[in-house]
């Protein structure tokens, strides 16, 4: 088999522009979503290597999977749960690989961790674009994506990423008009939130809404984009706030800087500022340090992954 021995890709983070959750309509354990997502600059870098046994690295793992992982963040684990070794485990073993190959995969980190920003779910989805590459795979698009819905639900969205409404768990995908090129300003207070703990307590606390994605929608084929960017909302929003003020906190100084619209992104707690120029973007940047230790300059972009 032919293959390329190293490949780097740039995997991009994402934010929810909306988010319409509903309780107990699924019985996987997950709940039913309607989502508009958007692509941001902030990402990771990864590397891949891709070795016959016994050359270049050790012939295995401590355990056992052949899949080596480092990072350059301490917080992210190297193992089996790392979303990136399953997406890598799940094409070793689906194409018979796992005899012949070893991989070395590095993480340099950059979009924090467990922030509502996709970082472990865009490295999944770089994970199976590149080992797609690196092994000359036939894969089709709607393989690619059933592949990534079942290493996360974040992950199909992150395999093309952009603009696009997203619904079921997230395995459900409409690529949308891409949105004009806006500044986002990015802040975390460094609190860590796991999803699944989020919409547990959404379905103990919190309230379920008409869900007016397609108005949403409707806005952007419209090019409606300054409606469109105050109709946004997350339902998981005041759940979060219940056990982290700083959320709010992070959006009335946002605005009050000239932000056109501000929100929690996901679960939670990043929450995202959209800027009309970078003029703004800095004002708000600088505003917001003084209550994050966290925060990013970020731009909207048309696709998760990139080859560098």
């Amino acid at each position: 088999m032919k293959f390329n021995k190293k490949i780097t890709i740039e995997a991009s983070g994402k934010i929810n522009l909306y988010l319409n959750v509903q309780k107990n309509g699924r019985t996987d354990g997950y709940h039913e979503i309607k989502s508009i997502m958007q692509s941001v600059s902030l990402s990771d870098e990864l590397c891949f290597e891709v070795f016959h046994k016994g050359y270049g690295v050790a012939s295995h793992s401590e355990n056992g999977n052949d899949i080596f992982i480092t990072s350059n963040d301490v917080e992210i684990p190297l193992g089996e749960k790392n979303l990136v070794h399953k997406a890598a485990l799940l094409i070793l073993n689906n194409f018979n690989l796992r005899k012949k190959y070893n991989i070395k995969i590095n993480i340099h980190k950059r979009i924090p961790v467990s922030a509502g920003l996709a970082g472990g779910s865009t490295n999944a989805a770089a994970t199976l674009v590149a080992l797609q590459k690196l092994f000359n795979l036939d894969i089709g698009k709607s393989e690619l994506i059933e592949m990534a819905d079942s290493v996360g639900s974040d992950v199909p969205f992150c395999i093309s990423g952009g603009t696009a409404l997203v619904e079921g768990k997230g395995e459900k995908i409409l690529a949308l008009p891409d949105l004009p090129f806006y500044w986002v300003v990015l802040a975390s207070n460094g609190k860590k939130f796991l999803s699944g703990e989020v919409y547990e307590k959404f379905d103990l606390i919190g309230k379920e809404k008409k869900s007016i994605h397609d108005n949403l929608i409707n806005n952007i084929f419209d090019r409606k984009f300054t409606d469109f960017l105050n109709n946004l909302g997350n339902d998981l929003e005041d759940v979060v706030v219940t056990e982290d003020s700083i959320v709010a906190s992070l959006k009335e100084k946002a605005l009050s800087l000239g932000a056109i619209s501000a929100q929690m992104t996901g679960s939670g707690p990043t929450v995202f500022a959209f800027c009309r120029d970078l003029k703004v973007a800095r004002e708000v940047h600088k505003g917001l340090e003084e209550l994050s230790s966290r925060v990013f300059l970020s731009y909207t972009i048309p696709n998760s992954l990139n080859f560098i």
